[in-house]
């Protein structure tokens, strides 16, 4: 079977594009975990994983076919959900600073459960948010003139496999580094994050106050009929 260069790219872009953050915030979680030595508290990412793959599922299934959820909708939701992202991110970004003050007076942070929550909703809103935009760009794809399933299919396989290289590539790098510094380092990390996400949600939430402006002018504008004669 030959591959089409226009519907590989594409698919290899999506999963480049939006699976990037995700991973991302992600091995920053698994890191974070791993630096207190609480590897028990792992079971609250994986929580979060597999509910963000979950209601990304159900968020796109239900904006592909149910009928009054228009692209308004869709800003609407991606808007809050950054906004919502974004606040949990500066609550880890605050434990990272907690957690580089404790090992510098020589004590290490315990999790507690609220924490071990936090960091499930930060992966949790991650997915979330990549996830559904990855399915319904799939969507779009696969109905588009330019689809051909076998280059689209092979193009996801090659973005998560170069995905998978940077995972162990980044994995190995917060190893190397030490517990001191991935705090000091991951906090700004999860700090800018959080402001990329605002920025973000109040910008697909501009989106829709634009189309809402824009609609409510052109329904209260007066139609000019011309000159009566």
């Amino acid at each position: 079977m030959e591959l089409a260069l226009a519907p590989l790219l594409s698919s290899l872009f999506i999963i480049l594009r939006e699976g990037f953050e995700a991973l991302l915030i992600i091995m920053l979680i698994f890191s974070y975990v791993e630096k207190v030595k609480q590897p028990e508290k792992n079971i609250y990412v994986w929580y979060g994983i597999g509910a963000g793959i979950l209601a990304s599922l159900g968020v796109a299934l239900a904006f592909s076919s149910i009928s009054f959820l228009t692209h308004d909708h869709e800003e609407i939701f991606e808007g809050l959900t950054l906004i919502v992202a974004s606040s949990v991110m500066v609550w880890v970004a605050f434990w990272c600073h907690n957690a580089q003050s404790h090992f510098k007076s020589g004590m290490i942070e315990t999790l507690t459960f609220g924490t071990s929550l936090a960091l499930s909703f930060t992966v949790f809103f991650a997915i979330l948010r990549e996830g559904f935009e990855v399915i319904l760009f799939y969507a779009g794809l696969f109905s588009s003139s330019i689809a051909d399933q076998f280059s689209i299919i092979i193009g996801a396989i090659a973005g998560i496999g170069i995905l998978f290289f940077v995972y162990i590539f980044m994995d190995k790098l917060t190893k190397a580094i030490s517990t001191d510094k991935f705090f000091k380092y991951s906090k700004y990390g999860f700090a800018l994050l959080a402001v990329y996400f605002f920025y973000n949600g109040i910008g697909e939430l501009g989106e829709f106050y634009e189309t809402l402006s824009v609609d409510y002018i052109d329904e209260a504008s007066p139609i000019y009929v011309g000159p009566i004669h």
